[in-house]
């Protein structure tokens, strides 16, 4: 049978065959009924936007029946992510969907391992996706890295702005990307980069929703801004960046006179927090588990933390769903450099029985606590699923400087 571009496997399944394979650009258009079949809250404009924007440079893989129709599908979204010796494409899995007469058939364990192996022939240390709920991601070694702080609360009467409000264009893209790297390189953070072209697509994200990015200005220079939508009397503001307390004001002001009731504000920079609990009548806060993030490359993973001491030690490894990483792996740390890790020969570490799944490392390694949040390491779980910790996995948490804080906001 002649293979068409990016198959993967044919097989039957009743009467029907069918085959998961990689889409051509051309194609990426297909997959839309699905997805409005499938996420059904989605409107046309934000599709319109998502197809004209996201899909002309993303990834698509699919399941599909021999007369072409997707039958499940699963998208990768590429952005430059600051993490270890440099910036990374990664991929941000979204748009996992199975056509209900199809689900329970194992489709989405088949596209997240067919995804993974190309990501991990171009070396991705990991992926990330924010999950619909825990438990379907958890069983294929995702774990949380991020818990978003959220605020709800209405504007207080009596507050001052000194700036001007107005809406983002595309010609401010450029201003907005520099603003924000010096806003967010105050404090190190596992983060995508800011470039224009990631305003750029983000105005027109906000757009195609009825939304704004809103700048807020003094004497013509950028003092700060915000992604605002409106929907039911509630505005939803994600990810304001501003220089000083003023400069929230003058947005918050701005927000009292718009026709809502209550601000929704996710993302929130620790450093914004008080200024932003000080302008709200009664603020609500939460933190909400946000993205999930899996192992792909564990080499270039493991050797993208430094040493905060000298230390060796063999980490035997099992990963069911990329078995190149399966094995035993040893890694060697010298205080202040990267780590390097080696898969050995052999099948097992020989001083150690434990078997430490991808899941196991994002957690020591990311230093993330599902009952605190990010604990950088500095308490350590006695147990994980219900057995102790292994010594060799506790040596590699201790020896390592934990990767900085999560602040991973994207939605698409």
């Amino acid at each position: 049978m002649l293979e068409l571009p990016g198959m993967r496997h044919i097989q039957r399944t009743g009467d029907m065959m069918r085959r998961i394979r990689k889409l051509t650009k051309a194609e990426h258009g297909v997959t839309r009924i699905l997805w409005e079949e499938v996420f059904t809250e989605d409107e046309d404009a934000f599709l319109d936007y998502y197809y004209e924007v996201k899909a002309t440079e993303n990834t698509i893989y699919v399941i599909e029946d021999d007369a072409g129709d997707p039958l499940s599908m699963l998208q990768l979204n590429p952005y430059s992510v600051r993490f270890g010796k440099k910036d990374r494409t990664l991929h941000y899995i979204v748009a996992v969907a199975t056509r209900e007469k199809y689900r329970g058939r194992g489709y989405m364990r088949e596209l997240l391992e067919t995804s993974a192996s190309e990501m991990y022939r171009d070396g991705e240390p990991f992926t990330f996706l924010m999950p619909a709920a825990e438990a379907i991601y958890y069983p294929h070694g995702f774990r949380f890295v991020y818990r978003q702080r959220q605020i709800d609360g209405k504007v207080k009467d009596g507050l001052v702005g000194e700036g001007t409000v107005r809406p983002a264009t595309l010609s401010d893209c450029h201003a907005l990307a520099r603003f924000a790297e010096e806003v967010l390189s105050e404090t190190e953070w596992v983060r995508a980069v800011r470039t224009e072209e990631y305003y750029r697509t983000l105005v027109k994200e906000q757009q195609s929703e009825g939304g704004r990015i809103l700048v807020t200005e003094c004497k013509g220079q950028i003092r700060g801004f915000v992604l605002y939508g409106y929907w039911e009397g509630k505005a939803e503001l994600r990810e304001p960046l501003v220089y000083q307390e003023k400069d929230w004001q003058s947005l918050a002001v701005f927000l009292e006179k718009e026709p809502v009731d209550t601000l929704h504000i996710t993302g929130i920079l620790p450093r914004l927090e008080p200024w932003i609990e000080r302008s709200l009548a009664e603020p609500v806060k939460k933190d909400v588990p946000m993205i999930m993030a899996r192992i792909v490359h564990l080499g270039q993973f493991l050797e993208s933390f430094r040493a905060k001491a000298d230390f060796t030690v063999k980490i035997q490894v099992e990963d069911e769903r990329i078995p190149e990483n399966t094995g035993c792996w040893e890694i060697y740390g010298e205080n202040g450099a990267f780590l390097r890790a080696e898969k050995q020969e052999e099948t097992t570490s020989g001083d150690t029985d434990e078997k430490v799944t991808p899941g196991d490392l994002v957690t020591a390694l990311f230093g993330y606590d599902d009952k605190k949040g990010r604990n950088k390491n500095e308490e350590k779980d006695t147990e994980k699923d219900g057995r102790s910790v292994g010594t060799n996995l506790r040596i590699l948490a201790d020896g390592v400087v934990a990767a900085p804080p999560v602040f991973l906001n994207e939605i698409v």
